[in-house]
């Protein structure tokens, strides 16, 4: 009868001792698993902040005006200072719109060598009379937005500019010109965007009639 109660108690024990065992191991098992799901949760969070963070686009920056657009391209320092010069940054920095056609520093140079003169010299031709330099670089510019898409109506026509002279406009074939008397300008790089309007890129100055006299 003892030995009965013996076996008894020691079953009883290892009973215990197994389901302890396996409440502990499942336990384990639970807390495991918690974990993994933290931990894949965690993941999938990083995931998706990383995907939204690289599909958002940077905001584009405002464009400037038609001054401040060329004086941040050093192509058209020589364009900037007799802008400066003549007085009329304010008037092209104002509220417009404006189309410009703009001669680079190489489009100068490109006058001085047809005219067979220094960059010296002719700047001096430019800047010793004030209202002539202000004539020459307001037949650079027409009153209101004109895009190179809109040449193609132009085309054949003459378009009025700022100084009263007025430009043939030729635009045939994707490329776009602008002629006065015997001066042409062909814009080499159209539509650089400002706030105030438009700037075309030329590869020569415009000269005014008195000019080619």
């Amino acid at each position: 009868m003892r030995k009965s109660q013996k076996f008894i108690a020691l079953g009883a024990v290892v009973t215990l001792g197994l389901f302890a065992t396996a409440c502990g191991s499942d336990s384990d098992d639970i807390a495991t698993e918690e974990a993994t799901t933290e931990t894949v949760a965690e993941e999938v969070m990083t995931e998706e902040t990383t995907t939204t963070e690289s599909t958002e686009s940077p905001v584009a920056a405002d464009p400037q005006n038609i001054v401040d657009t060329a004086a941040a391209n050093p192509d058209f320092s020589t364009l900037v200072s007799l802008v400066t010069t003549a007085g009329l940054a304010s008037t092209l920095a104002g509220e417009g719109p404006f189309t410009v056609l703009a001669p680079t520093n190489a489009a100068f140079e490109a006058l001085a060598k047809k005219m067979g003169v220094t960059m010296d010299e002719l700047s001096t031709t430019l800047t010793t009379d004030v209202e002539l330099l202000k004539k020459v670089l307001t037949s650079h510019v027409i009153a209101g937005k004109v895009m190179a898409a809109d040449t193609a109506a132009l085309n054949g026509m003459e378009a009025d500019l700022v100084s009263g002279e007025k430009a043939k406009v030729v635009s045939a074939d994707g490329v776009v010109s602008f002629t006065i008397g015997t001066s042409t300008a062909t814009v080499t790089t159209p539509d650089v965007e400002a706030s105030n309007g438009v700037i075309h890129i030329v590869d020569m100055p415009l000269l005014p009639l008195e000019l080619q006299k």
